[in-house]
């Protein structure tokens, strides 16, 4: 039984590393600042995807844990996800965000090529609402981004 409960304990921290990464993984992977007319370039300049690769790599060392078990733990961390979601049950994790799903009621919409009208089905989306953690985090970032930008007075291209 102990080494079921370490197990699971071992799971959850694996998942909160997985949620922290999810949070701060892009700034993690943006290239180095680089220089311009004598000044450093402002990191947020440069934007770019993060992969699932990418995350099991940040998420593996974050937690200290092999490659395999951190994709093991994200991709059922998502299929758990995607599954409530589809199931009609909305998932809350407290300062990441709100999955949901929205259902879309039957209406009538214009076909953008030939401007003829036509009747679009009613339909079940995925949504989701960013927590106050995410969105705070994403303030901060902007606001140093703004902060290194101005270099002496000039703005950086």
């Amino acid at each position: 039984a102990d080494g079921g409960a370490v197990r699971e304990s071992k799971m959850v921290r694996l998942l909160a590393t997985v949620l922290c990464a999810l949070l701060s993984c892009a700034e993690a992977f943006r290239p180095a600042p680089r220089a311009w007319g004598g000044h450093v370039a402002a990191r947020s300049s440069v934007r770019m995807a993060v992969s699932k690769g990418d995350l099991v790599d940040a998420i593996a060392a974050r937690a200290g844990v092999s490659k395999k078990m951190a994709g093991a733990v994200l991709s059922s961390a998502l299929d758990v996800i995607v599954e409530s979601v589809a199931d009609g049950n909305k998932v809350s994790l407290v300062g990441f965000g709100t999955f949901d799903s929205k259902e879309r009621a039957a209406r009538e919409g214009r076909n953008p090529q030939t401007g003829e009208k036509m009747q679009i089905a009613a339909t079940v989306a995925p949504t989701f609402s960013f927590g106050k953690g995410f969105k705070d985090a994403c303030k901060r970032s902007y606001s140093a981004s703004v902060a290194t930008r101005t270099l002496n007075g000039h703005e950086a291209p």
